[in-house]
């Protein structure tokens, strides 16, 4: 079964997170997948590509350029004899590439909401992608798909509204491979002296640097609970638009003795070890696979009430109003407390990638 990715340019994100998350755990001789892109460059480093060797198509038109140039784009795309294409999206702008896939009669044209937001700072043009979004989202319908599917209900929610029946809409778990999460003591404090914070009280982050992630909200709630418990120490990993501005932020708040704004890491796995606690203020979400893999490390979690708590699959998860004083409480009562093996409890929740390989290989196959 020949499978088109439709992806993102921008490669450290979530759904590649959860596309590579699931490729170890596919039958290879039974699916082949491909990516088109406008991160070939980008997808072309990754440690995937160099052990999987996919082939990867450069998008180069858009529909508000040339239609008719990205019509045979596509087409010439699609004519490499694909069974399935699998577009990834977090927002409407259109749905030309469905259409003309149905018009070519591919066999499973499949949608697959990742967010529940538009991930843009400026809000003037916030404002005008979600009205574009809205307007697209009245007009969807299954004309334009074989399958529609979603990380959650929310995401759900999100991209197909009151149009697509709620039987209809298959969701699909960011799952992780809970095994590499698995407290372990050595290689925490292996990690601790590494990072120079042995006798700190470790608060983590790990998110893109983006307006949706909100680490500015973090970092200033950060800087006034610091200085009620000098021994909190704050990590986050990720990469993104704004971390030229979280960076500056920090200097500015004069805590950066107490600060690592690290870029992004491989081995996330690791860092989660030398953490104590976990904090999420993202603004909205469509399901973070990052809070699955603080739970699966048995970290306590605190979470902004926006995202969706279908995300707390273990009784770790705190949610918190976005209101500072409470992050603020939360930081500076935060400590070491004793870590769970939680591989048992994310696996029952069907968050485990071995079990979640299982049911994306059902819906390629249409078994469910």
């Amino acid at each position: 079964m020949k499978i088109l990715h439709m992806t993102p340019p921008d490669i450290n994100n979530g759904v590649y997170k959860y596309i590579f998350n699931h490729m170890p755990y596919l039958d290879r001789e039974k699916y082949q997948f491909s990516f088109w892109t406008r991160g070939k460059a980008e997808l072309m480093e990754t440690e995937e590509y160099k052990r999987y060797g996919f082939d990867i198509f450069e998008i180069k038109n858009v529909e508000r350029g040339d239609k008719d140039a990205f019509r045979r784009e596509i087409e010439s795309v699609l004519s490499k004899g694909f069974d399935v294409i699998h577009l990834h999206t977090s927002s409407w702008r259109g749905f030309f590439i469905e259409q003309v896939a149905m018009e070519l009669g591919i066999k499973r044209v499949i949608v697959h909401s990742h967010s529940t937001g538009i991930d843009v700072a400026d809000e003037i043009e916030r404002v005008e992608r979600t009205r574009i979004h809205n307007k697209f989202k009245e007009e969807f319908s299954f004309e334009y798909a074989t399958d529609v599917c979603a990380c959650s209900k929310l995401a759900a929610e999100w991209l197909y509204g009151d149009n697509i029946p709620k039987e209809r809409i298959k969701i699909l778990p960011n799952a992780i491979n809970a095994e590499k999460y698995i407290y372990n003591s050595k290689l925490r404090e292996e990690m601790r002296r590494k990072l120079g914070v042995a006798d700190r009280i470790v608060i983590g982050n790990v998110g893109r640097y983006s307006f949706q992630k909100n680490q500015e909200f973090l970092i200033k709630a950060f800087a006034k609970a610091v200085k009620k418990n000098e021994k909190l120490f704050l990590l986050c990993l990720g990469q993104g638009e704004e971390i030229d501005n979280i960076l500056t932020l920090v200097y500015d708040l004069g805590i950066k003795d107490s600060v690592a704004i690290l870029g992004w890491q491989d081995n996330v796995c690791d860092y989660l070890q030398a953490m104590d606690a976990f904090f999420l203020p993202s603004r909205f979400e469509g399901f973070p696979i990052s809070l699955i893999e603080a739970q699966a490390a048995g970290l306590s979690c605190y979470v902004a009430d926006t995202v969706t708590r279908e995300a707390a699959i273990t009784n770790l998860v705190n949610y918190l109003p976005l209101e500072e004083d409470k992050w603020i409480a939360e930081m500076v009562n935060a400590k070491c407390f004793p870590r769970e093996n939680m591989y048992e409890v994310v696996s029952l929740a069907g968050y485990d990638i071995k079990g979640a390989a299982d049911v994306l290989m059902n819906f390629y196959d249409k078994v469910y």
